[in-house]
């Protein structure tokens, strides 16, 4: 019986994930993002499934030379860097990651909360240069009695408001579209208020954490209207996507010390350019988008979506696809 042929794009968050892949397919690995070079080898070659991580993309491109592809996967939740419309014209499934990484990204929240706060990475500059002075009269803040503000509820914001409420006790408030009794009970029980007005998020917190997905309807969504309802002393943190952030209007609002600072995990263009403003302001503390991506997390989704991918490809349909309805819809495919 032949292995099926997978194309991987980049390598998998953990190497236990490609061992799978390479146990039980054949595998043609690019460790570089070349459009090209994957369209070429798509056409001249068989190919069953594509699983890739970002910055690589699937696009329209790709998928035009997807003849016998029978599934695609992403490495994480996120699906931004599928083309997964297209996909489903095309009748190819589109798999996603189960929210394995959601304590990894909730904890990653934290930590640049607390970073920011705490002026981490200015303090461990000046200690490591000998300057211990650094400490007079550079105040940090502290968390207890502070109100947060969550954008988004779902198991990331979740935890996030669990570890602040609890743990440093914070105050929480949280942006829903709507206000339902499943979502009420589950604020009630972590001690989170909930509202519909993204104004009273941006002008009551004293932290803002961003949890939601990159859409239409939120790109740029965190712009001058809403930064400049934030207090002088407040904190926007953002582990979510680097889209839903207008860059230049936070680097403005930072630079005019409209707000306390920023810790970011994400960027529009990633890897950031060079020259990114982030870079020059001492306010802002930065990861590499890092956040879901703990040895514990990266371990368990490797595994996970390299079995799900195989799978999908010998026929099986699963909670993962996130264009099953679609293709139902659209009669195309195999789950159709």
């Amino acid at each position: 019986m032949r292995k099926p042929h997978i194309v991987q794009i980049l390598p998998m968050y953990h190497p236990d994930g490609e061992d799978i892949l390479n146990k039980r397919a054949e595998v043609k690995k690019f460790t570089e993002f070349k459009e090209t070079e994957i369209c070429d080898y798509l056409l001249n070659n068989k190919v069953d499934g594509i699983i890739l991580r970002a910055p690589a993309r699937i696009t329209s491109a790709i998928l035009d030379n997807c003849h016998q592809v029978k599934a695609i996967s992403g490495a994480g939740v996120g699906l931004d860097n599928i083309d997964v419309g297209y996909a489903t014209e095309k009748g190819i499934p589109v798999l996603h990651a189960p929210k394995l990484n959601s304590t990894a990204t909730a904890e990653h929240a934290v930590s640049l909360l607390l970073a920011v706060m705490k002026k981490t990475a200015y303090f461990d500059r000046e200690t490591r240069s000998g300057n211990f002075q650094s400490r007079d009269g550079a105040y940090t803040h502290e968390l207890q009695g502070k109100q947060l503000g969550l954008v988004g509820f779902g198991s990331i914001a979740q935890k996030v408001a669990r570890i602040l409420v609890h743990g440093f006790g914070m105050r929480a408030l949280a942006y829903v579209r709507n206000i339902n009794e499943e979502k009420q009970q589950t604020a009630e029980r972590i001690g989170v208020e909930l509202t519909t007005s993204m104004d009273k998020i941006f002008s009551e917190s004293d932290a803002v954490s961003l949890h939601i997905p990159l859409t239409k309807e939120t790109d740029q969504l965190v712009d001058n209207k809403l930064l400049s309802l934030m207090k002088n002393n407040a904190v926007l943190i953002n582990t979510a996507r680097g889209g839903v952030i207008n860059e230049q209007h936070l680097v403005q609002a930072l630079r005019q010390n409209q707000l306390l600072g920023a810790g970011i995990d994400v960027f529009s263009d990633e890897p950031p350019p060079a020259d990114h403003p982030f870079f020059q302001l001492e306010q802002v503390t930065m990861s590499p988008h890092i956040g879901g991506i703990s040895l514990e997390a990266a371990r368990q989704t490797s595994t996970l979506i390299a079995e799900n991918l195989l799978r999908v490809i010998n026929g099986e349909k699963l909670s993962v696809i996130a264009n099953q309805a679609e293709l139902a819809e659209t009669g195309k495919g195999a789950f159709s």
